[in-house]
């Protein structure tokens, strides 16, 4: 049976999930620890095979436990999930493919534990994600093709692939009659910027992005240090990226219904 440990400093949703996780009989849950530097100083007595990490955390935080854990060997390393405010959600620029998971807080303790069973069997789905996971996938997304988040263009294209993809038909939407104007809007600029700024964050990340990485998202429609793509490309092709990686976590059973 797999082991797992709780890090948080919320006493209340770490109590109300450690119970739903025992209700589940599925995990032997070790006692919840409430000090990222209290865990670091336990684990190697008493490892856990899943942590879930609460990103505010005093003393040691939860960037800096998952920093250490990863330097772990291989063999043991834990399945890192971890937990954090919406209000806080672009930290998680800097988690690139450190955890597999991201819960934001406020928690329902039951739903949480039934998606922790999930993810721990190599089950997880997403039917309908909502809008703070689709949040967490654009950014980690933007996040490996390099777009420098210190710039306007990258909240700008961060809202512009959310818009696409949350669109009924993304293929009517206008790049400069929809896109632009509603990215625009949700940032506090004028469009005219915003197309600007955009521009200049994908430039950026063209002189910053690994070449096969670029191939693996673009395939050879552009040539890598050479020729960017328009924004109204950028934006699409990565909008369709992810919606490939959220419409693969669909259950099978949906997946039936569709084809009758």
């Amino acid at each position: 049976m797999k082991t797992l440990r709780i890090v948080s400093a919320d006493e209340e949703t770490t109590e109300a999930l450690f119970a739903a996780l025992l209700r589940k009989k599925q995990f032997r849950v070790l006692p919840p620890l409430h000090d990222g530097r209290e865990l670091l100083e336990t684990y190697m007595e008493e490892p856990a095979d899943i942590l879930v990490i609460d990103l505010e955390l005093p003393g040691i935080d939860g960037l800096e436990i998952v920093e250490a854990v990863e330097a772990l060997p291989l063999l043991k390393r834990p399945l890192i999930l971890v937990m954090t405010q919406k209000a806080k959600g672009l930290i998680l620029e800097s988690l690139g493919e450190h955890i597999v998971y991201c819960f934001f807080k406020p928690l329902d303790p039951e739903q949480t534990a039934t998606r922790i069973l999930f993810l721990c069997k190599g089950e997880e789905r997403l039917v309908n994600p909502d809008y703070g996971y689709l949040d967490f996938v654009v950014t980690q997304t933007l996040f490996k093709l390099g777009v420098p988040p210190h710039l306007q263009g990258y909240h700008l294209l961060r809202e512009a692939i959310k818009l696409v993809n949350c669109a009924e038909q993304p293929a009517r939407l206008s790049v400069m009659k929809d896109i632009y104007p509603a990215a625009a809007r949700l940032c506090g600029t004028s469009v005219s910027m915003a197309e600007h700024a955009m521009r200049h964050a994908i430039e950026c990340a063209w002189m910053r992005a690994d070449i096969n990485t670029i191939q693996t998202y673009f395939g050879y429609t552009v040539e890598a240090h050479r020729d960017t793509p328009s924004n109204s490309a950028f934006i699409h092709m990565v909008a369709d990226r992810v919606r490939m990686r959220l419409s693969a976590q669909a259950p099978e059973e949906e997946t039936e219904e569709a084809k009758k």
